[in-house]
């Protein structure tokens, strides 16, 4: 009998333990979580939790600025670049010479970055946030949910206004991105139209 209680005391002590360094576990990880991030609200924020937020500024077809001034890249995809700027010519006077060979036609990019305005600028919209909440220069990135619930950046991939670009570990909604890349390299739309 002596022995019995001493082995169940010895498996208390044990369990004891166990759940001690579980503990310990489970702070060093949310800690590096934290340290990874740079941002304590990030780790414990689910999208299902967040306030929806207005957009003030899109400033390119992946980049927006929030009404606090924060600017999200949005994730698993990147923009072609800015509009071309139409060069003028001056004559001898300095005075530009007005070219009557304008193209009809607007650039691509102009057409992107109307599109990904009439999309969220003044809108409210949802951040969800994947494995890593910060880019590689340090710029907060995140999935766009738009107020019907769809996401952003699958809506400017499946026109063709912007390039995928996932990038490992944020890979939370890879297949929907790629599945909008192909549905616009099939229908030839945007820039996948050459």
């Amino acid at each position: 009998m002596f022995l019995g209680l001493n082995l169940l005391s010895l498996l208390s002590k044990i369990n004891f333990m166990l759940m001690r360094f579980c503990l310990i576990i489970c702070c060093c990880l949310a800690a590096t979580t934290v340290l990874a991030h740079g941002n304590t609200g990030d780790l414990f924020r689910s999208s299902a939790q967040q306030e929806a937020i207005l957009v003030v500024k899109v400033l390119s077809t992946d980049t927006i600025m929030l009404e606090d001034g924060i600017r999200i890249k949005l994730l698993g995809i990147e923009s072609y670049g800015p509009p071309p700027t139409p060069i003028v010519k001056y004559d001898d006077k300095g005075r530009p010479i007005e070219d009557n060979e304008i193209s009809p036609t607007i650039p691509l990019e102009e057409q992107g970055i109307v599109f990904a305005q009439n999309l969220m600028e003044g809108k409210k919209v949802v951040l969800e946030y994947d494995v890593e909440s910060r880019d590689e220069k340090g710029q907060k990135s995140a999935y766009v949910y738009l107020s019907d619930m769809s996401l952003a950046n699958v809506e400017l991939l499946r026109q063709g206004f912007v390039r995928l670009k996932i990038r490992p570990p944020n890979v939370k909604h890879e297949d929907l991105l790629k599945k909008a890349y192909q549905e616009a390299r099939k229908e030839q739309r945007g820039f996948l139209s050459y």
